[in-house]
């Protein structure tokens, strides 16, 4: 019974880490509290498969999430490379907008990413999930980078910042180095 209350515990810790796997380990724990309240025993290895289940729900989830966030920032790097400016500016988080009007934006990329010509190879590098990022509301956010080969310049790692504060992953930043 110990034991079940110590998983208990480290579930609900879990989904307050991970706010995104909370229905997961909501659900979890449900089922352990009314383990809990019933008096059943559950054996060790009946504890060992429910923990692997969640970590296979959590793993599946976060592979999802990502995914589907390096997805998103593939296509909108597609219209940055076409050199469509306005449309990647319109295609942003709202937050985004409001730091930076679309003819800054135009400007700057016009400066700094024109000059490098066309795109010879892009990689991804990883991805990191993150609650909070400085300068920035709380939320989910995805910081995504990028190995780049250019045309005129090799080996440039390309930083892009999404948030999901709309629904969907959307740029609230781009950085080349």
């Amino acid at each position: 019974m110990r034991k079940l209350k110590y998983y208990l515990g480290d579930i609900w810790k879990l989904s307050a880490l991970h706010k995104g796997f909370f229905p997961y380990t909501k659900l979890l724990a449900i089922i352990l509290s009314m383990a809990i309240s019933l008096n059943f025993r559950i054996k060790g290895i009946i504890m060992k498969k429910l923990i692997l289940i969640l970590t296979l729900c959590i793993s599946s989830f976060v592979s999802a999430n990502e995914s589907s966030g390096s997805t998103a920032a593939r296509e909108w790097l597609k219209i940055v490379d076409a050199g469509n400016y306005s449309e990647s500016w319109q295609k942003s988080d709202s937050f985004f907008q409001s730091q930076l009007s679309q003819n800054q934006w135009d400007t700057a990329l016009k400066g700094v990413r024109t000059p490098l010509g066309k795109v010879n190879s892009r990689s991804e590098l990883g991805a990191k999930e993150y609650a909070t990022l400085p300068g920035v509301p709380e939320g989910e956010y995805l910081v995504i980078q990028f190995q780049t080969d250019f045309q005129n310049k090799k080996s440039a790692t390309e930083t892009l910042t999404l948030s999901k504060s709309s629904g969907k992953w959307l740029p609230v930043g781009y950085f080349i180095k």
